[in-house]
């Protein structure tokens, strides 16, 4: 190398050098960086302008790579991950749970143009976590992740984003809405991991900014060996159709078994009928239903398992003072309609031994019904109720004429009937059959029963259920890094954790604390639940394994505007869901990645 080439060799560093300090520190030093050197001939001017590219792309590559090797070593900032994992979560909860068909309630319910103004919010969330999403002809709303190792299998998950009538914001929706973070959350991670720094960079930048991180399918395709599906179910609720689980059963193949393309709606009209004459969600015709729906079956071989979040619904978890409970099953449904007949008499003249009442023999009936499935009488006991799970309602009579001066003529009502196992259920329906015959035939009344619905209880794949505890438990610390920031008090700034709440400093992740006599979303148990509600999963059982995960409901209240989760339990319930699928499709034990540390 010629001498003027070193020099101009070193100048060029020297620039590089100034033009790093000008980038990291202020735009002053550029005046002595322009005055270095001074060439003359044109040769020198050309080679000094390269110089400066060079110079310039040099400072850029030296700055880019002190953030990526900090990046690198230290892992995503903890308000990276307080943004991911709470503020989006909560923020799009707020906003899906504004989409409505009334102005004065949340109603959300299947093809209602709140229902396909919600579908495509929901499919823009998906893409904006990597995914490929579309929405098929049934309504259902698919992210799809393609993982590196397709034979695999995907990890199924997802809810429902149909309402009930004057319903609350967390009802499905919000698992949905975890899912879709959760997603994204292993994205960022597996962006770390596989040092696609840039992008990682620019995600966070969206952080600054208190923008939704937006992550493009090609920035994050290919990075995890699993893949997954995310599905928004279009009606679990069945309130259009007088139906449920049309969204669910349409991917598990059976919604044709159950006949439910003929159920129809208050206006008459078919769910056939309205795909092929206004084409539902999308506003496409499907010409052939059968065929549209059967197609949208998945392949029981392409699943590796179902996994759904769900509120509880009830009041345990909030009893317990904890925020996360593992679901052990569903429990089976059968469904009563009861016919009581007696003679429809004046209420004024006939003496109260005369009268065949059916209103009276209902009312026998109903206490008896109460009595059995309490364990009060000697046919189940009381721990034989209680292990079960037994749940008995009765929760709609119609009389007939229902007139306040008339001995009615016939009075009907319905029993619901739910508990863990099957031979248990059939026990309990012949014992209340039993009891309601005795009560009518003492009385010289007519009574029949039938039954109107019956549903098999789910249980959860025991495997599955260990994972979703082992996921609770590892998301403790990230989570007790979550909550204080949430509720208010002092967290690190500066921590820095993976999705499942490991760190490479230690203390990043254990920064603040909360008065467990205030609100407590950490725990150190993940209890096992039964679900006496039915859900998606029910569905789905038909053609995978499924596990589930009740989160908080505040007093146990749902379908219903007071339906409220704490933005605290919906962080911590995100982060359980991403450690999950970071166990789950991320850290597989081949070795195509590493091992959370």
């Amino acid at each position: 190398m010629k001498a003027s080439q070193a020099r101009w060799l070193q100048d060029a560093v020297i620039r590089a050098y100034i033009l790093y300090v000008t980038l990291m520190h202020s735009h002053a030093s550029w005046t002595l960086c322009v005055a270095c050197h001074n060439p003359t001939s044109s040769t020198r001017s050309a080679m000094r302008g390269f110089c400066e590219i060079a110079a310039l792309l040099a400072s850029l590559f030296l700055l880019h790579t002190s953030t990526c090797v900090a990046l690198s070593s230290t892992g995503i900032p903890a308000h990276v991950w307080k943004h991911l994992l709470d503020v989006e979560p909560n923020r799009h909860l707020q906003q899906l749970g504004e989409i409505s068909e009334s102005e004065d309630a949340l109603t959300r319910t299947y093809f209602s143009s709140a229902h396909k103004k919600a579908a495509h919010k929901i499919l823009r969330w998906m893409e904006q976590a990597g995914m490929t999403a579309y929405i098929d002809a049934i309504g259902n709303v698919h992210g799809v992740v393609e993982g590196s190792q397709p034979q695999l299998g995907e990890l199924l998950v997802g809810s429902h984003y149909d309402t009930v009538v004057d319903g609350g914001k967390f009802d499905g929706a919000m698992g949905l809405l975890l899912a879709i973070s959760a997603v994204k959350a292993v994205h960022l991670e597996a962006l770390r991991r596989a040092h696609k720094l840039p992008m990682l960079q620019w995600a966070i930048d969206s952080v600054a900014d208190n923008e939704d991180i937006d992550l493009p399918i090609r920035a994050v395709k290919g990075l995890l060996p699993g893949s997954i599906r995310v599905v928004g179910f279009c009606d679990e609720e069945g309130i259009r159709f007088k139906s449920t689980f049309l969204g669910s059963r349409a991917i598990a193949g059976t919604l044709i078994r159950h006949n439910q393309l003929a159920a129809r709606g208050a206006d008459g009209r078919s769910l056939e009928e309205v795909l092929m004459t206004s084409g539902g969600v999308t506003g496409v015709v499907v010409p052939n239903p059968a065929e549209a729906v059967q197609a949208l079956a998945l392949k029981p071989s392409s699943v590796r398992h179902y996994v759904e979040f769900h509120i509880e619904q009830g009041p345990q978890l909030e009893a317990a003072g904890l925020a996360l409970g593992v679901v052990s099953g569903i429990a089976g449904q059968t469904w009563l309609s009861v016919s009581v007949e007696g003679v429809q008499n004046h209420g004024g003249t006939v003496p109260m031994p005369l009268r065949k009442d059916p209103m009276l023999a209902a009312a026998e009936a109903i206490g008896a019904i109460e009595e059995t499935c309490m364990g009060r009488g000697d046919e189940l006991g009381q721990l034989r109720v209680e292990g079960e799970a037994l749940m008995c309602t009765v929760g709609s009579i119609q009389v007939h004429p229902n007139q306040v001066n008339i001995i009615p003529k016939w009075v009907n009502f319905t029993v619901d009937v739910r508990c863990k196992r099957e031979e248990f259920r059939h026990e309990v329906i012949a014992l209340v059959e039993a009891r309601l015959q005795a009560v009518c035939s003492r009385r010289g009344l007519n009574c029949t029963t039938t039954q109107t619905h019956n549903a098999s209880p789910v249980h959860s794949d025991e495997q599955l259920v260990a994972k979703l505890q082992a996921a609770v438990h590892k998301a403790q610390p990230m989570i007790q890094q979550l909550v204080p920031a949430v509720s208010g008090g002092s967290s690190s700034s500066n921590g820095a954790c993976s999705a499942s709440g490991s760190s490479s400093t230690t203390s990043s992740c254990t920064a603040g604390s909360t008065d467990p006599a205030l609100f407590r979303s950490t725990q150190s148990e993940v209890p096992v639940l039964l679900s006496g509600a039915g859900h998606d999963a029910m569905a789905v059982a038909d053609i995978t394994k499924i596990g589930m995960v009740f989160v908080r409901c505040a007093g146990g209240v749902s379908h219903n505007p007071a339906e409220h989760v704490d933005p605290r339990d919906v962080a911590a319930a995100t982060t359980a869901f991403a450690t999950f699928m970071e166990m789950d499709v991320l850290d597989w034990e081949d070795g195509s990645y590493e091992p959370i540390s």
